[in-house]
């Protein structure tokens, strides 16, 4: 084990080495200075071809008497890379010496990250952000930290120079491996069969709400009301026999008798000449007109008009 760490030490001793903003302790570390904790940060390759995996490696050697591994706390950014997955932590601890590592694998397949013709370089240069590593007080808070940078990353072309000359002459592209040909796709229902069937159930579903509507209006609009048949106009026979009739059940005398002799006289137009006479004795009689003799009268007289 002890092996394993001086193996893992030796080999942190050429990575890129934290800048120090800690305490010293006078009494001594096990990593020399007096210093509790340092980093070491490490990229594998640091050259490598458009669309490989990258391995970014952090490791924070300790000494557990001034550190508690568990409180320590790593910010760190790899655009335009992004991580595949969360990093793997690793701990080995040997006596006081202490060391946690942290491995994120990285890729970038997006478009900052594929090399450009022209210019003529070929390939790019990417410098990632800093690595900063607090350690945390029991509360939480930071109480000191440390930074690490990350070595440069240059990304070179996989179009060879041979396929790159090709295109910058005559501007076409040149495949090498050709996809193979695309199976027809199956489906569980035909997509024709279910096109046409939801748009059977739409055009059932927008005649439904057609008629659900009219029902509805139907319903709630005001009712017009039919307009009354226009009565027919009175004769002037059938307008003195109301007169009269109004006359003898209201008891005017006078009314009456020149009504009777008006009924008298429009009998006379229509050559009645026998209800005429009565008519006119009626109204000229001395006494009073007897309440049947002007209802018998009015009676022929109406039949007589119709």
């Amino acid at each position: 084990m002890k092996r394993v760490l001086l193996v893992a030490v030796a080999a942190l001793a050429v990575a890129a080495p934290a800048a120090a903003r800690l305490p010293v302790y006078e009494s001594g570390s096990v990593l020399g200075e007096g210093v509790p904790l340092k980093a070491y940060a490490t990229v594998t390759p640091t050259v490598h071809l458009f669309g490989d995996n990258v391995t970014a490696r952090l490791a924070v050697v300790a000494d557990t008497k001034w550190v508690e591994p568990s409180r320590l706390r790593v910010r760190t950014g790899f655009t335009p890379y992004r991580p595949i997955h969360a990093p793997t932590v690793t701990r080995i601890q040997v006596g006081r010496f202490a060391q946690i590592t942290w491995t994120w694998t990285l890729v970038c397949l997006t478009t900052p990250c594929a090399p450009r013709v022209p210019p003529s370089e070929r390939f790019h240069d990417f410098s990632f952000s800093p690595i900063a590593i607090d350690y945390l007080k029991k509360d939480g808070k930071r109480e000191y930290g440390i930074t690490a940078n990350w070595p440069q990353v240059e990304v070179q072309t996989q179009v060879s120079p041979g396929t790159r000359e090709y295109l910058e002459l005559t501007n076409r592209l040149k495949w090498r491996f050709h996809t193979s040909p695309i199976a027809a796709p199956d489906y569980r229902v035909s997509p024709s069969v279910l096109f046409w069937t939801a748009l059977g159930l739409a055009g059932a579903l927008a005649l439904a709400a057609l008629f659900l509507v009219g029902r509805w209006y139907r319903n709630l609009r005001p009712q017009t009301a039919a307009a009354p048949a226009a009565a027919p106009e009175a004769t002037t026979l059938e307008r003195a026999l109301r007169l009269l009739a109004w006359a003898h059940a209201s008891g005017n005398e006078t009314l009456e008798r020149k009504t009777l002799e008006r009924v008298a006289a429009e009998l006379d137009i229509d050559d009645v000449e026998e209800l005429s006479r009565a008519a006119r004795e009626l109204a000229w009689s001395e006494q009073t007109p007897p309440d049947d003799e002007v209802a018998t009268l009015s009676e022929r007289a109406r039949e007589t008009g119709e």
